[in-house]
């Protein structure tokens, strides 16, 4: 039985009470790294920029692809898990303790609350829970906020935190589908076919197909698609597509080789000025600013 291949150890480092954060960088390298998961904690796991693989154990592995988290928590054994993943592609990590979380999202004086957070009966029940969703474009955001430091080491750790407690309440928060705002919904083929529009989007967000098309290619017509979409993932087709084209742009000036006006024709824009107007609106200044920043 082949041996896990062991190079580089990380641990998540505790910013609050009950709370731990785990921050791997870009990397010029690919050695595998070693993260120790904690018995009766639960663990978050956001791959940002590529696909990253989870191996637990020697039979065991579970793929995580960008834009996805992970959810993995274990009532009887700590894990050590072999993250593995390309250089220049980057990792968080949020650990919060059982005792914790109920502080946060429980209220005190009705413990029917547990109700509102459907993953608690799994940890009452002490069965463990791997879980993987998608992570929609705010927390997206804050998850890439994280790894830009611009302020003193106290000062960034207070930040930090602030961004953490965000990035628990948006993931906890718990809305359900309204099927009777939008009845359709109750039928899990058009679930699927809303999935598979944002699938579309994220493979051909560069050129992306309009509404109409987008909805011959799932077979919904365009009101269902739009108003399905909203209701699964929170915004319409046209902002989410927005929010990849300015996320992805956002990232190209990090790496700062591309000119803004490059950036603009890059992620499809004919009309460079448009593309800072857009930018500037959605994450409050402009494309060169940005770049100048980083």
């Amino acid at each position: 039985m082949p041996e896990l291949e062991e190079k580089v150890i990380k641990s998540f480092i505790e910013i609050n009470d009950g709370i731990k954060l785990l921050l791997i960088d870009k990397r010029e390298f690919e050695s595998p790294i070693s993260i120790k998961l904690n018995v009766n904690e639960i663990f978050l796991l956001f791959g940002i920029d590529g696909e990253i693989s989870f191996q637990f154990g020697p039979m065991y592995m579970r793929p995580m692809n960008e834009g996805q988290s992970f959810f993995i928590y274990n009532p009887t054994n700590s894990i050590h898990s072999i993250a593995k993943f390309p250089k220049n592609h980057r990792l968080a990590g949020i650990s919060i303790s059982l005792e914790r979380i109920h502080s946060l999202f429980l209220d005190d004086e009705d413990s029917n609350e547990s109700n509102n957070l459907p993953f608690l009966s799994g940890i009452t029940m002490n069965r463990p829970i791997y879980e993987q969703k998608s992570v929609d474009s705010n927390m997206r955001l804050l998850l890439d906020s994280l790894f830009h430091k611009r302020l003193s080491n106290n000062a960034q750790k207070v930040a930090n935190i602030g961004k953490v407690l965000e990035i628990l309440a948006l993931y906890f928060n718990v809305s359900e589908v309204d099927t009777v705002a939008c009845p359709f919904l109750k039928d899990e083929e058009t679930v699927q076919k809303i999935h598979q529009a944002k699938s579309i989007i994220s493979e051909e967000w560069k050129s992306p197909p309009t509404l109409k098309k987008l909805s011959e290619k799932t077979g919904l017509n365009t009101y269902r698609l739009n108003e399905g979409f909203k209701q699964v993932y929170g915004t319409t087709v046209y902002n989410y597509v927005m929010d990849t084209k300015l996320n992805n742009a956002r990232r190209m000036l990090e790496h700062g080789i591309d000119s803004v006006n490059d950036v603009a024709f890059k992620i499809g824009y004919t009309n460079p000025s448009h593309f800072i107007s857009a930018f500037k609106k959605r994450f409050g200044t402009t494309p060169r600013k940005y770049r100048v920043s980083q």
